[in-house]
Formats: C-alpha cells, structure tokens, sequence
C-alpha cells in the first residue's frame, strides 16, 4: 500500500468563488486575487524584462558588436533535449539576424557534460570571435580562462547553479547571487529564449514569440518547475507545438503519433525520448539539425532516424533492466539494503540513468548503475524523497574520483576497488533516513466534500494546466464513500469500473492503474485518492474520477474487527494437550518500536496479533499494511487471528506482534522453514494474563450461572444472557458448549432465542484452555527475562 500525504485545507482567505478551487488556490501559494487571475489566465504580457537578468545588456552589447563586425559566433550546446532545443533557439534568432554563426555539441560518452579545452581548440582553429554557451558553462571557470587566453570571448548562458566563483566573462544566470531577476527557475532554453528576447527588443523586431515552441521542449524536458515565468512559456509553447509552422516539429509530431491536441505529457514522454536517444547513442547535433532544416524532407527523415535511435535506446534500456532485476534477484538484499548499487562492464553509460529510475520505481530505492571501464566505474544515480543522493555523495567524496548533481539525481566516477566501501557507506548512511521514505507516497493536495465533485469544478480545474513538476495535476481524496458495484473493464479486464456513494451522491470511478487488486477485495467503505475527469461521447458530458490510488476505511474495518472480535475468536482458540514446550527457530526481541516500522516499511513479511489493544496501536500503519483476518493474501500485511496451519509460511519473514493463542501454533511455527520473530515484554505478559481472564471460565461467574438455572430456565439471546451474567459472547459461547458436552445442561434454540435447562448437578470444571494460556504464559515470562 502507498503512503497518502493530504494537505491541511485552509479557507480562512477566499478568492474564488468555488470552495474547492479556492481552497486548491490557497494550497498552492495562490492567495490573491490578481495572483488567481494571473495563474489562470497567464499571458505573454506578463513576461519579465530581459534586461533584468544580470549582464543581459552586456550580451546584447557584444552581440551586436560582433554583428555589426561580421564576426563569427559558435553556439556551445549539450546533449539533452535542454541543450539541444537551446542550441536551435539561438542558431535561428542569430540566422534572422544575419550573423555567421555555427554549433558544437560534446559528445556524452567521449566528452562529457560543459566546455573541455579540446572543444575550445577545435573551435578556435575555426576562426571563431565570440563563444556562447547554452546550458552550460557557469561552472567553467578554467576552461573559459583558457579559451579567453586563445584570444576568444565567451558569453555564459546557464540556468545551473552557481559555485562561489563564477567565470570571469558575461554570464547570465538567474542563479546567480548577485542576480535580482524576479524568477530563478528558467531551463536553459529559458535563458536562452530571453537573450533573444532582449535582442528583438534591441532591434525593434518582432516575432520572439516564435521560439516558444523550441522553449517549451526544452523546459519540460528539463523538469523544471512548471511555475511563474515558466508557466506562461509552456502554455503559450504548447498552443505553438500545434500548430508549429517549424519542418521540425511537424515531423517529430507525426512519428510521434500526436495530432489535434498536445500537453506536457505528450512532449515528456513522446517527443523528448526521441530527442534525447540521438544524445544517448550517437550524436546530439542531428537532433538540432531537426530544429534548424527548413527542408521537410530532410526534417522527417531525421525525425525517423531519432525514432529508430530511440527503439534501439528502448531496447538497450530493457536488455540492462532485465539484467539488473536478475542481478536483484542474485545480489541483493531488499530487506536490509537501502541503496542499490550494481556494475557490469556490458553497459550503455548513456542509458543507465533511464534504468536506475525505472529501478527506483519498482523498488522504491535510491539506485545507482555503474560502467565499468577498466580500472575506473562510471555510474549515474537516482533517488528518492528524504535521501538527498548529492549530500550524501558529499559523505563519500573521499571514495570518488569525481561527482555532481542534485538532491534525486548524480552522475559520479570512482574506482573499481573502491565499490564495495562506497556500497556499504551509502547504505549505512541510508539506514539513518526515516524508514517511511521508503514507502511510495501519492501527494494528495486536498480532502473533498461529495458536493464538490461536479463538473463545473472539473472545467475550472482544467485552466490549471499545463501540468509538470512544481504545478502537479491536482489529486484529491474522496474518504468514507460506500462501495455500490465494480467490474473489470479493458480488452483484457486489466482495469476497474465501479460505483461508489456518498451523502446521496454516486460517482463513477475509473481505475486504470493496474496494480491494485481492488476487484477481489471485499471492502464496503474505501478512501479514493482521484483526478477529475471530464469523459465526453456524442455531446454528452460525463464526470469520472480517476482513480490514482484506493484504501480501505480502516475505521470501519477495524470497527469490524473489534465488534466482532469475540465471534472471530471462537473460530481459532483450541484445546490441546501440550504441558510445555521450547522453540529453537523464533528469535525474542524486545519490543521495538523502529524495528517494527522497518518490518513494516520495508514490507518484510507478516505481522501476527491476537490482542484487542494490538489493534489500536497498529492501526497508524494502516497506510502501509493490509489488515486481514485468519490468513495472509500477500506476503506482508497484518492478521488479526492467524490460522497460521492454513497459511504459506514457508521462507516468509514473520513478527509476532504479542502472542499466538495456542501452544501448538508455536510448535508448528517453529518446525517451519521461516524467518520467525517475536516481540516480549512485560506489559505484553500483563496483557496475555487479561485475556486469559475473558476466555477461560471463571468459576463464580459460572456457579452463579447454574444457581439460577436450579430455580429458573434461562431464555434469550446469546448477547442479552453474556451481558446479564457478566460474560463475554465467547466464554458464554464455550460454556454452554462445555456444559452440554457434559450432560449438564440442554439448549433449546428458536430463531436467535435460546433456552437453557438444567440436567444434572454441575461439578468443579476444569479448563483445558487454562492449561494451554499457562503454558504460554510461563514460557513467555521466561523469555522477557531473557532478553
């Protein structure tokens, strides 16, 4: 189960007239009106100056200088799709121009991300004047002394972040700190866009706008916040990609399959991969050919060249993938490694970080894949919330050659000897890290009233796109709503339809995740973690909500457990001959509170429990852990009640919880081929004391029973006759079964009514289940001292 992370909701400011939407505004640091106007009805006209941005008006100063001297310009690019689409931004404001200008890409496998020395003296045997960057170079700080040396002027555009020293050119980064640019948060294409900007304006051209679609390729690739300036890029981009008059983009729209409507999914998932694949397995620049050709011959013959280079790409990924889920298998120990760290000499250092996401996905691991080449590995990482991968490659900078990135990704060099140090030290420095981390979470943005679910709301909500990193798709939860009818739906039945109400209100929810066995679930009440959506056919507008996620009310489950749990009890308690026993195989622990949500977080197996407190203390980890009764459907969950003989157990990791109910349930246990352990302490002993008192007869409560059935028959419900002798359900249960069996007593039955006579005088009774509590009682004690 995913961990669920809601939102407070905050309605003490309004500034839209829909609850939902205002409070949805609210959430999201959109607390004004004229702030709401802006976000949803975002424009050109609110684009920052340009010249706002620190040494714009000197890049505009020298450009124009080396226009007016007819000098040449090189554009320095880079291999992602960032660098590409920035490198074609300029090639064809500059080709407006007029200026004789040409582009270099490194090369990722031989060259590596930035400006090296052997580009510069390649470019500089060209006869070049001025150097400008995109999407690199504000860390350059020696390369660009060296290319200044040769007699070559650079401009810096970047949008990385800046180290305390920053090359002693014109460089223009909104990161900078000596920068007071409104918005920090610009891709480099971004950067880029603007200089042309500033250009235009410079000149009094018009037309800038024609890049936006180049722009936001770029930005969406480059996972950056879909936000303030960022926002209106993308929006105004997207409408451009459409309807884009560029040889290019109308090829790589049709390999891609994309028609009539576009969004940021479109560009993230079906024009970016191929993009990027020409970066990753041959050579970037025919991706920037794409974008400058005005040949559309020429444009979709590229175009379907980058989708054969991204199917090879897919291929190579998949071939790595399975051999790294293998390696998995093999390797590593999922239930106590926090870090996967894997190498092999047969991969495409190109694609590992394409794989080491894939890994943490499924694995929800941070996970990093080293090439090796000879005697030194080159790896890039991936990582997850709460383990911030570049701090914690600072921690084991002594082990690595070289390294850099950010908080969820790295690209890092270190020697093969150096592997298993570096393995062991990351994953030591992991296990620091709150094990909940771990856990896949879905950010729900807010809870839903029933009445708020309509489709006016769905229709405002989609003025909140374009949708990306920074301005997710809003995810709501819709608690407490009774489940009416669900069926599989799909070619395959691989996805669920069903009904669910609320307040009288039904909705029609839609579940395309796959991953959920929801359909074979018996849950009356469920939470849905959901997006709206608006499903059109012929005219007629229907509302659904699609569903991200779906978790049982454990309130109402739990209250389940917790009426009934004396009717549940009858059918695991037995009687058995067993005195006293010893286990070699389960492992005594004392209660422990992070090694519980260890076992929990990282789903290490099954949790045991048969105490009633047991489940009110377990039930704030109902969001990580199916609770079920008597059995086990998957390999970790809780169980209340276990019949732990009609369980798979073998090579499961299983925690008691508090006790098992009977002797012989231990025995079996311990004769299986199972990881095995048990949590003792002496307020657990107190407990199982306390329940041996509910369900073992109680010699007054029953002499006073049959001193009433000498003078009187006992007539009424099982419940009514428990609460008049001070009984619970089951031990009445028992003794009336106990009585009978001895001849003592007759029982009439009609409908839920019974009548209880008298037959023979009653004599002392012993209780075989005392026997049995005893003896678990005085090995567990034995135990606690132990440990």
């Amino acid at each position: 189960m995913k961990r669920w992370k809601i939102k407070d909701r905050s309605c003490d400011i309004f500034v839209h007239e829909n609850s939902l939407i205002n409070a949805l505004l609210i959430s999201r640091g959109i607390t004004t009106k004229e702030k709401v106007n802006a976000f949803l009805n975002p424009s050109l006209e609110q684009l920052y100056d340009p010249l706002l941005l620190k040494d714009m008006d000197k890049a505009v100063k020298r450009i124009d200088e080396a226009i007016k001297k007819r000098e040449k310009i090189y554009i320095y690019g880079d291999y992602d799709v960032d660098g590409i689409t920035s490198t074609a931004i300029l090639y064809r404001a500059f080709k407006r121009l007029g200026v004789d200008v040409s582009f270099y890409i490194p090369d990722r496998v031989n060259e590596g991300y930035g400006i090296n020395k052997d580009a510069i003296d390649h470019i500089h045997s060209l006869a070049v004047d001025l150097i400008i960057t995109v999407d690199s170079g504000i860390t350059a700080v020696e390369e660009i002394e060296y290319a200044k040396s040769l007699g070559l002027d650079v401009i810096v555009t970047d949008h990385h972040e800046c180290k305390s020293i920053i090359p002693n050119t014109i460089a223009i980064n909104p990161k900078r700190h000596d920068c007071s640019y409104p918005f920090k948060g610009l891709a480099g294409c971004g950067v880029a866009f603007k200089l042309v900007q500033a250009l235009f304006n410079y000149y009094n051209i018009k037309g800038y706008e024609e890049f936006l679609d180049l722009v936001a390729i770029g930005t969406i690739a480059d996972i950056v916040d879909i936000v303030d300036e960022n926002r209106i890029l993308v929006k105004y981009g997207l409408d451009m990609i459409l309807n884009s008059d560029k040889v290019g983009i109308k090829a790589i729209k049709q390999i891609a399959g994309i028609k009539d409507t576009i969004s940021t999914y479109n560009v993230a998932f079906q024009i970016a991969p191929r993009l990027n694949a020409a970066g990753r397995l041959s050579d970037a620049k025919i991706a920037v050919e794409l974008f400058i050709t005005n040949d559309e011959e020429k444009a979709l013959q590229i175009a379907k060249y980058l989708d054969l280079e991204n199917r090879k790409r897919q291929k190579i990924e998949q071939d790595i993938l399975q051999e790294c889920m293998d390696m998995i298998s093999n390797e590593v120990d999922l239930k106590h490694d926090r870090v996967i760290v894997l190498s092999s000499p047969n991969w495409h250092v190109g694609v590992v970080g394409i794989v080491a996401s894939r890994i943490v996905e499924k694995f929800r691991r941070p996970t990093i894949l080293f090439c090796e080449e000879g005697e030194f590995l080159r790896g890039s990482g991936r990582s997850i919330e709460g383990f911030n991968l570049f701090e914690n490659l600072v921690a084991c900078s002594n082990l690595l050659e070289k390294f850099g990135g950010h908080e969820l990704a790295a690209g890092m060099t270190l020697k093969k000897g150096n592997l298993v140090e570096f393995k062991n030290k990351l994953n030591a420095l992991a296990k620091m890290v709150d094990s909940k981390y771990f856990t896949e979470c879905i950010d729900i943005d807010l809870e839903v009233d029933p009445q708020e679910v309509t489709i006016q709301t769905a229709e405002i909500l989609n003025l909140f796109e374009p949708y990306g990193v920074g301005n997710k798709e809003p995810t709501f939860v819709l608690k407490n709503a009774r489940v009416i009818s669900k069926k599989p739906i799909g070619s395959q039945g691989q996805f669920i339809k069903f009904m669910v109400e609320k307040d009288n209100k039904v909705f029609e929810c839609i579940d395309f995740t796959k991953d959920n066995d929801f359909l074979n679930k018996d849950w009356e009440y469920v939470d849905i973690a959901f997006n709206f959506n608006i499903n059109e056919w012929n005219g007629t507008k229907i509302l659904q909500l699609n569903v991200k996620d779906i978790k049982p009310v454990i309130d109402h489950n739990l209250g389940n457990f917790r009426k009934n749990y004396f009717k549940y009890l009858k059918d695991v308690i037995c009687i058995n001959n067993i005195k006293s026993f010893n286990l070699s195989n389960v492992k005594f622990i004392k209660k422990d509170i992070d090694f519980l949500r260890e076992f929990i977080h990282f789903k290490k197996g099954i949790i045991l429990f048969n105490d009633i407190n047991s489940l009110d203390e377990l039930k704030i980890y109902a969001d990580f852990l199916e609770f079920s009764l008597y059995k086990a459907f998957c390999d970790a969950q809780f169980v209340l009640f276990p019949k732990v003989k009609d369980m798979n157990l073998e090579k499961k990791y299983i925690l008691i919880y508090d006790y098992l109910l009977n002797v012989d349930d231990y025995v079996y246990l311990d004769n299986k081929n199972a990881t095995v352990f048990h949590f003792v302490d002496g307020n657990l002993i107190k407990r199982l004391k306390n329940f041996k008192e509910y369900v073992v007869f109680n010699e007054n409560k029953t002499i006073k029973f049959i001193e009433e059935l000498r003078y009187n028959e006992i007539i009424g419900t099982l419940n009514d006759i428990a609460e008049r002798f001070e009984f619970n359900v089951f031990m009445l249960y028992r003794l009336l079964i106990h009585l009978k069996k001895k001849g003592i007593i007759n029982i009439y039955k009609n409908g839920n009514v019974i009548k209880i006579i008298l037959l023979n005088e009653y004599k002392t009774i012993e209780d075989d289940l005392e026997n049995n509590f005893n003896s678990i009682i005085n090995f567990l004690e034995n135990k606690t001292r132990e440990v």
